[in-house]
Parts: structure tokens; C-alpha cells; sequence
């Protein structure tokens, strides 16, 4: 009976949950969001609502069809452009992952490009396409205009191969959002994306993704993501895929995995997607002395007056200059909008209009909020929404009155399915009976039998007392022992690093890994310089020490000299090993006589330790330097 209690309310927990959810799309996304200037800024918006693409594209865009909603401020549409009926330039780099982790989808790779060049064949011949490869270095390989001098290109690309050794991902990325946007400026209009085709194998961490997305988005350049999972890729594999798909939707791009099935119609209906990119210039006003930064979304009306989109809120650079912070009219609404519950819309669009699920009144009537309103069964009087020069409706019903898709009171006539309101009824009605049920069988059960004590029995009489035994000598104190002497003493004092260190690192582990991955590493050291995963040490029974360079970036030196990637040396007591230029560490080994010098047979010597070595006990008086210990004893064979 819990049981089906328990599934029954979790069945209804995620339906109620999931009710709102289904209609998250809201079918409209901002692009690019430059900093504002003088209280104007100019939005690039991609509409992805079908419905209202075929009713933008036959009626045409004004500025009373968009809205637009401001934390802090006012704001209000004043011009709109479709990007297609202009001559702007549009710029695209494709970006190819070099790296050697990338060899196994290089092939692969260049099939989706292809399929990406025949999508662009029948468009305008204003297209520029930068075709990039990346690992450890960059390099920019051709860009062409046509699809034949692209694909030419690409074939010589693809001879290449995979012959970078690491992948610096998110830090080539940023260079490509740098050069598109160089090429193809802001300031010319147009479009600038960026199409990167990876494995996600990235190493570093110095870069943040949600930095990087607000940089691109300042720039107005969308991040395509073309991700190449596979299989078995290991730990933290799941993380990076996470961060790709973060960065595609911070900077209005698109994540695309491979192994999703619908990967390469997905970039082809990228080149579609440029024919519904719109641009609206927007003026500020409201805004607060000292105020550096704000918040903003987009709403897009149909031709009934009713929401049809709206974008996710976006952050963007906001000054206190100029018409910026003049007073509002009394037709535009400060602050953002309320949320509009039960059909998955999130921050809507006030400004100049109403947000979704209110109704618009008279334009120079508000409530203490700011937001205008209107009496149910009152028509409103001028332009519709508060928008100087908007038009009133067709049907010649104010907005948000009744009978304009709103009901009276400002709450939307869409609403949950009727089947999913039936649906919830029932689990309730379900979940009802189950609860009656148990309350009914733990009242039918018989009450427990009362507990009765046993007798208590009359204490024995008091025995004599035994004979006084002597007392048993102290027992001599434990010798201190040790719990790492499976391993000889070894040591890592650190000579330089940064600030927090512990003076030295005592190592009893057969293995260990050095890094700056948190979490992963045995020894994890903050420090921008270090690779994830930038060496490996082992020790051995006999005292041996050797140190594997794991393909770091700037490097392992054992004793000044640099090893090759993957190379593995063995290190002697008091050579010094360095890991990059900011942090190094001094090999010692107290119990063991220095190193002897290699055999003739190449095999390296080191003098064993004393046949019973004695641990001696530590005063308690003595103070002991700090240290950090790694428990897992070496275990198998020495070398």
C-alpha cells in the first residue's frame, strides 16, 4: 500500500512539473545585445516560432509587432529590419578540432561540412565562410564566397589529419569569436556565427564558459556546437559535454551531438535560419543614475495583438547617459513583467506593451507598478499597447479586451489540455482513496497485547569476597609504529609555488596524479598554469621514484631539462622537479643513501634500506611539520 501511495504522488509530481514544461519554447531568441549608447542599442532577434516566421514574412515586421521588457528601466521598439531583405554580410567560420583525441570523427566531420557547403549553394552570394583548425595552435586555412572554391578548400583541409598533439578548445573558440567578429563588425549589421566541430576534449580550465557566451553575444556572435561523443571517454567526460552545451545557449547558438540521429539536418537548417534574423533598434529611458548593467526580453505579437513568442531575459551593458535617464512617458511600463504561469513562458515583455497574460487598458492609466491595465467590458482608447503610432487591432477590439484571444481580468485563455486537467484529476481522486485505504487498516489492526513484567527475584545473598590477587606489573609502553612503512620515506618539499601550500607532501602511494582538475587528481593545486592531469608519479619498494609528463602545456623538468610529452624519467633524492615555470618541488628521501649510478645493463641501482629499520617514537613534547600523507601503499613488483 506505501508503494502505490508513493507512486501514485510521484506520478502526479511529475506531471505537474512537466505540464509547463512541455511548452518551453518560447519561439523567439535574442542574438546579439551590444552595450547600449546614449539610451539606443540595436537587438538581433532569431524568431523560431514557425506560425509566426510565415506571419512575419506575408504581413510584415513593425515595430508596435515587438516589445520589449527592462529590469531596471523603460524601453520601446522604434525600428525593425528583416536581415534577409537587406545586402548585409554574413560571416561563418567552420572550425575543425586538430587534436589527436579528434582523429577517430576527422572524416565524419568533413561529411557534415559538405553537407553544411550544399545548403549554402542557392543563397546569396554575400556569405563568407572561414574555414579554422585548432589544437595547441591555430591556423586559418582559406575564406570563400563560393560553395566551390569552400569545398576545395575543405578537401585540402581534411588531408591534413589530425597532427596537434592537445586541445586548447575553449581558448581557440574565443579567437574564433574575435575574428568573425573583426570581419563582419557589429556595426555593418549582418551575421556572425561560428561552427565548431569537436570531441569536447578539453583539458583546461582557465576559461569560463558563461564569460566566453557573454562575450560572444556582445559581439553577436552565435557558437554552434558540433559535439562527437562516442564511447568509454572517461571521467569529467560528461562535464565538458555539459559546458558545450552551456556556451551553444549562452550565445544563442545551437548544440548539436551526433549520436542524437538528427545532427546533420540540424546544421543544415542552420543556413535556413538566417532568413528569419531581425534587427530593432531600441530606446532607453528610466534608466538610474550609476546604473552599469540590466536585464532585458523580447515579445513578438500576432496580428490579433496577443503574445505569440518572447525570448528568455538577456544581460547586457547599460549606461546612465544622455536620453538614457529621462523620465518615461506614461506609455511606457518600467520593470520587467509578471510571470505568466501554466504555459511555460517565463520572463515576458512590458516596456511600451502589456506582458503576456494581462490586458492592455488606456495609455494614460497604470497601476502602482507601472504596468497598464484595463477594466473588463472597457474598450481602450488610442493606439494599441501604449505604442505611439501602433494600430488598433483588426478586429477593431482594443487588446486584451474580451474577444481578442484574452479573457476579461487579463488572464490568458490558454491554458493545460483538457485531457492533462482530467488526467490530474483522476491521480488526485486515485491518490484520495490510497490515503483512506491505509487510515482504514491502521484503525482495523488489534491493538498490541499489554506488556507484563516478569517477578523481580529477591537478590542472592552477598558472597564472600575473593582473596586480594596481586596487582600485574605496568605493561611497558607501546613502541610507536609507522602505519606507512611499507614504502620508504619519500618526500616532495615544495621549493616554489603558490600561496597555501603545505611546506612538503609525504608520498606513500604506488601511483599518483598531479593537476589542477579538483576532484580528479591526487595532488590538486590551483594553479592556471598546470594541466588537468599534468604528471604522474610512481614509487617503488625499493625506494625508486619515477615522474611521466601526462602531455602537459607548459611542461615537466626534471633538473632544468624538459621531458617529451608522455616521456618517463626516474627521479633521484635531491633533484628537483618543476611543473611549468610556477611550481617546483625537491625529491627527498631521508632513510636511503644517495642514488647509485646506473649498471652497465642500464637498470637503475638504488641502495636498499636498512634490514630492520627501527621507527622511532616521536616526543611528545616535539613539534611536527605539517604535511599531507596519501595512504594507498604500492603494491606488485618493483622496478
Amino acid at each position: 500500500m506505501h508503494r502505490t501511495v508513493f507512486m501514485i504522488a510521484g506520478l502526479l509530481a511529475v506531471l505537474l512539473v512537466g505540464a509547463p514544461a512541455a511548452a518551453a519554447d518560447n519561439g523567439l531568441t535574442v542574438l546579439a545585445v551590444p552595450p547600449a549608447s546614449n539610451g539606443q542599442t540595436r537587438l538581433q532577434i532569431e524568431v523560431t516560432d514557425p506560425t509566426l516566421q510565415q506571419e512575419l514574412r506575408s504581413t510584415g515586421a513593425s515595430p508596435d509587432r515587438f516589445r520589449i521588457a527592462v529590469d531596471q528601466a523603460g524601453a520601446q521598439v522604434t525600428d525593425v529590419r528583416r536581415m534577409a531583405d537587406s545586402s548585409e554580410g554574413r560571416y561563418t567560420v567552420l572550425a575543425f578540432d586538430q587534436s589527436g583525441s579528434f582523429s577517430a570523427y576527422w572524416s565524419q566531420a568533413f561529411v557534415f561540412a559538405k553537407d553544411y557547403v550544399d545548403a549554402l549553394g542557392a543563397r546569396p552570394r554575400n556569405h563568407t565562410v572561414a574555414v579554422m583548425t585548432f589544437g595547441q595552435s591555430k591556423r586559418t586555412h582559406c575564406e570563400e564566397r563560393t560553395a566551390a572554391a569552400l569545398e576545395a578548400c575543405l578537401a585540402k583541409v581534411q588531408q591534413l589529419g589530425t597532427v596537434q598533439r592537445i586541445t586548447r578548445l575553449k581558448f581557440y573558440i574565443q579567437q574564433a569569436v574575435r575574428e568573425a567578429a573583426s570581419a563582419q563588425p557589429l556595426s555593418r549589421g549582418g551575421s556572425r556565427e561560428v561552427i565548431v566541430f569537436t570531441d569536447a576534449g578539453e583539458e583546461s580550465a582557465a576559461l569560463n564558459v558563461k564569460d566566453l557566451a557573454r562575450e560572444a553575444r556582445d559581439k553577436g556572435v552565435r557558437i554552434h556546437l558540433v559535439v562527437f561523443s562516442g564511447q568509454g571517454r572517461g571521467k569529467g567526460f560528461a562535464q565538458r559535454l555539459d559546458e558545450m552545451s552551456q556556451l551553444a545557449e549562452g550565445s544563442g547558438g545551437r548544440y548539436i551531438q551526433v549520436e542524437d540521429g538528427n545532427a546533420r539536418q540540424a546544421l543544415t537548417g542552420l543556413v535556413g535560419a538566417l532568413e528569419h534574423l531581425y534587427w530593432l533598434d531600441v530606446d532607453f529611458c528610466g534608466v538610474k543614475p550609476g546604473q552599469t548593467s540590466d536585464r532585458l526580453s523580447v515579445t513578438a505579437l500576432s496580428a490579433r495583438a496577443t503574445t505569440a513568442a518572447w525570448s528568455d531575459p538577456v544581460s547586457f551593458r547599460q549606461r546612465a547617459e544622455g536620453r538614457a535617464t529621462t523620465v518615461c512617458p506614461s506609455t511606457v511600463a518600467m520593470g520587467p513583467s509578471p510571470v505568466r504561469t501554466g504555459t511555460g513562458s517565463k520572463t515576458g515583455a512590458s516596456g511600451s506593451v502589456n506582458p503576456p497574460g494581462t490586458a492592455a487598458g488606456n495609455s494614460g492609466s497604470t497601476t502602482p507598478s507601472g504596468s497598464s491595465t484595463a477594466t473588463p467590458g472597457t474598450n481602450s482608447t488610442g493606439s494599441a499597447a501604449g505604442s505611439p503610432g501602433a494600430s488598433t487591432p483588426p478586429s477593431g477590439t482594443a487588446v486584451g479586451a474580451p474577444g481578442a484571444g484574452m479573457q476579461p481580468g487579463g488572464s490568458d485563455s490558454r491554458g493545460l489540455p483538457w485531457w492533462l486537467i482530467v488526467l490530474l484529476i483522476g491521480l488526485g481522486f486515485l491518490l484520495m482513496l490510497a490515503l483512506i485505504a491505509l487510515l482504514s487498516r491502521r484503525r482495523s489492526e488489534p491493538a498490541p497485547a499489554p506488556q507484563v513484567s516478569a517477578p523481580v527475584a529477591a537478590p542472592p545473598p552477598a558472597a564472600e569476597p575473593p582473596p586480594a590477587q596481586p596487582e600485574p606489573p605496568p605493561a611497558a609502553p607501546a613502541v610507536w609504529k609507522d602505519p606507512f612503512a611499507t614504502l620508504p620515506e619519500t618526500r616532495l618539499v615544495v621549493v616554489k609555488g603558490p600561496p597555501g601550500l603545505e611546506p612538503f607532501y609525504r608520498i606513500h602511494k604506488g601511483s599518483f596524479t598531479i593537476g589542477a582538475r579538483s576532484g580528479e587528481m591526487d595532488l590538486a593545486i590551483d594553479l592556471p598554469q598546470l594541466s588537468g592531469h599534468h604528471a604522474t608519479v610512481q614509487l617503488f619498494k625499493a625506494g625508486n621514484v619515477f615522474i611521466k609528463d601526462e602531455h602537459s602545456t607548459n611542461g615537466t623538468f626534471v633538473d632544468g631539462r624538459r621531458l617529451n610529452p608522455g616521456e618517463r624519467v626516474q627521479v633521484k633524492p635531491g633533484q628537483s622537479i618543476r611543473l611549468s615555470q610556477q611550481l617546483e618541488l625537491t625529491l627527498v628521501q631521508p632513510g636511503l643513501q644517495p642514488a647509485v649510478e646506473p649498471s652497465s645493463t642500464g637498470e637503475p641501482l638504488v641502495a636498499a634500506p636498512p634490514a630492520a629499520p627501527v621507527a622511532a617514537q616521536p616526543s611528545a613534547d616535539a613539534p611536527r611539520a605539517k604535511s599531507k600523507t596519501f595512504y594507498a601503499p604500492a603494491r606488485g613488483d618493483d622496478e
